[in-house]
């Protein structure tokens, strides 16, 4: 018998990317639409798993966005997030799920923290500022599928990925991630003949991306895996400036004109590059590189995104 898979959050970047492979791969998943369970409800998300009993669990539900949305709505951030993560571990606790993999984030490592940063640098000292609402949400979460772990030895485990990007990405200037507005940002430049392109910050700091059909096949890995960690890194390997992928992507998208940087908005942190060491002693590796990736996300932009914007 097929397990029974519920994917929290299938309609987003991450949650459609597992969605399609999972069907791939022939596992009975649970159609659970954004309308139909709401996961902040702890009452409707346990009546939902009395009814439904899902074997798998993955969690990739929350609101995810930007380093300026992040900065003005932290709160909305914690408790969103928080409400998600308490209810979905909770409620797979109850009703005896078999395995539960969580996706956490990078952003919940400290601010200052030795580079890569490895999994034993959580809550080692302070957080980034700009998004501290969300690091707790995820930190708290996580530590509640450590806690069960260690305690009921309960299968249960939490994934930070690196920045994430692919098919399905928010491209919304007001609450998008860095790669998806620079990749706008380009494309409208083009577009309408624009003689320079704005970009956040310095420039400077720089990022490690990971490719979101590289994340599910990551999920899928660890999902036939005797995982005795807790929680794990999920790394691309690679690491650029931000003035790097905004003359990386000037040059997919042939824009001819010039780049500013606008210094009045924060960078964030300075670095940020995850140990992914302990998943590729268990044998996963990332496949697609960030300069074939981006390729591949402008053209999605350029066909799929824009004509209905």
């Amino acid at each position: 018998m097929s397990q029974k898979v519920l994917i929290a959050g299938q309609e987003g970047m991450v949650g459609s990317a597992v969605y399609k492979l999972f069907k791939k791969k022939k596992f009975k998943i649970i159609d659970c639409k954004r309308k139909d369970l709401d996961f902040t409800s702890q009452k409707i998300v346990d009546k939902w798993f009395k009814k439904n009993k899902p074997d798998l669990v993955i969690n990739a539900a929350g609101r995810v966005g930007g380093i300026l949305d992040n900065y003005k709505f932290q709160s909305d951030y914690l408790y969103i997030n928080t409400m998600i993560g308490m209810n979905i571990v909770n409620s797979s606790f109850k009703h005896n799920v078999k395995r539960l993999i969580n996706l956490g984030s990078s952003c919940i490592y400290p601010k200052v923290v030795k580079q890569p940063i490895s999994e034993n640098s959580l809550l080692s000292s302070s957080l980034e500022k700009t998004n501290e609402g969300y690091a707790l949400s995820k930190i708290v979460t996580l530590k509640y599928c450590q806690y069960l772990k260690q305690k009921y030895k309960k299968n249960f485990i939490s994934i930070q990925p690196a920045n994430l990007y692919g098919i399905g990405d928010n491209f919304d200037l007001k609450s998008s991630h860095v790669l998806p507005a620079l990749v706008k940002k380009f494309v409208l430049a083009k577009t309408n003949n624009k003689k320079t392109v704005e970009v956040w910050g310095t420039g400077k700091v720089r990022r490690e991306f990971l490719n979101v059909e590289d994340l599910a096949e990551a999920i899928y890995f660890l999902t036939k895996k005797k995982i005795n960690n807790s929680y794990i890194n999920i790394g691309g390997g690679e690491d650029f400036s931000i003035q790097q992928l905004a003359e990386m992507i000037k040059k997919i998208v042939n824009y001819p004109g010039k780049i500013v940087f606008n210094k009045k908005y924060p960078d964030g942190v300075k670095v940020r590059k995850v140990n992914s060491a302990i998943i590729k002693r268990l044998g996963w590796h990332p496949k697609i590189k960030l300069k074939e990736g981006l390729v591949k996300y402008c053209d999605y932009y350029l066909k799929k995104i824009m004509p209905k914007e």
